[in-house]
């Protein structure tokens, strides 16, 4: 019996030593009976100046895009493109059937070749004084219809071709080889990828916040994080009555993987306003939860939790926890709650963020 107690008070009493020498490495003042005291830097919470920001959110659309329809009946007798293939300007995408048209080229040909032999007739006869003026009149009126009309058939026969007005990508086609195309009826789809955009719409009180010429910061989600610098390059004069809003449109840089139809946002700065704010290193965060370590007159800290905001050069905004004045664990990774603080150095006000 008297072994095993004297078992148990060395075994305790390394246990004593083991947790004072644990105490002791993390900084923690090792005396029975009172706190832990840690040597930290703290800062006093004070306003700053924060910039107000509105995100918006729009589509990343190409600038130069064209739907090509036809002009003219007939049934597709080849289509040489497929979405996805890169075209040159002037190249033949469709080939419309054009035996109709050639058929009324023709005709208005014979009857232009006709209509200025009869004209030359007439000039000779009226020189010779054969005729009256008012035949050489109606034969030069007849010839400018017929040259009209012959101009008129080969304008509908060059429309049975379609051709690239851009160089650009194929991104949607709309008809099929054998198909009837009808005068306006959707053939093809043709972007240029190379000069992207993104089109937002901005509520009527956030417009006066962006210009032609402005540099905005442009996030595209599925190309990560990294912000790109947009131009903006058009505000419409004329909002939507239904919505209050305004189309604007954005210019991007040059960015690989950008396509068309992405989502993205841009940022636009409102200002800027007086916020209380804190160093984000003062921060430590728990699940859902955000707090401080709040150093009291008596120099303990005691963990606050806060409601914060935006985020700004190093500096975060707090919106609820704390009041101007209080002083914070500068480092929330040195803070315990209840510690006292032993100051190592008083950090300034926050700087601009």
């Amino acid at each position: 019996m008297r072994a095993n107690l004297e078992g148990f008070s060395l075994g305790l009493a390394m246990f004593l030593v083991t947790a004072c020498g644990s105490r002791d490495e993390a900084g923690l003042s090792a005396t029975p009976g009172a706190p832990a005291t840690i040597k930290a830097a703290v800062t006093e919470v004070r306003a700053a100046p924060f910039p107000i920001t509105v995100d918006v959110t729009g589509r990343v659309a190409a600038a130069s895009q064209t739907t090509l329809s036809a002009k003219v009946l007939g049934t597709v007798q080849e289509l040489r493109v497929r979405e996805g293939e890169m075209v040159r300007k002037g190249q033949t995408l469709v080939v419309l059937d054009s035996r109709d048209l050639r058929a009324n080229l023709a005709r208005a040909e014979a009857e232009y070749d006709n209509a200025r032999t009869q004209l030359a007739r007439m000039q000779r006869l009226y020189q010779e004084e054969s005729v009256a003026k008012q035949e050489l009149d109606n034969a030069t009126r007849a010839y400018k219809v017929a040259e009209a009309g012959r101009r008129a058939a080969a304008v509908q026969l060059s429309y049975t071709v379609i051709k690239a007005p851009f160089d650009g990508l194929v991104t949607e086609k709309y008809i099929e080889v054998g198909e009837l195309a009808s005068p306006g009826r959707p053939l093809v789809k043709i972007e240029d990828p190379r000069r992207l955009r993104l089109e937002a719409t901005v509520s009527e009180g956030d417009v006066k916040a962006v210009a032609v010429g402005d540099k905005v910061s442009v996030v595209i989600d599925a190309l990560g994080d990294q912000p790109l610098t947009g131009t903006v390059a058009q505000v419409l004069p004329a909002g939507d009555p239904a919505t209050h809003t305004f189309l604007v449109k954005v210019d991007l840089p040059p960015t690989a993987g950008a396509k068309s139809g992405m989502f993205g946002r841009m940022r636009l700065a409102k200002g800027v306003s007086q916020t209380l704010a804190v160093p984000q290193s003062a921060l430590i965060e728990r699940g859902q939860l955000t707090g401080v370590y709040v150093v009291g007159e008596d120099g303990i800290a005691h963990l606050r939790w806060v409601k914060v905001g935006r985020a700004s050069g190093g500096y975060v905004e707090v919106l609820s926890g704390v009041n101007a004045g209080e002083r914070i664990v500068t480092n929330a990774g040195l803070g315990v709650d209840g510690a006292r603080v032993e100051s190592a150095e008083s950090v300034a006000s926050p700087a601009k963020p």
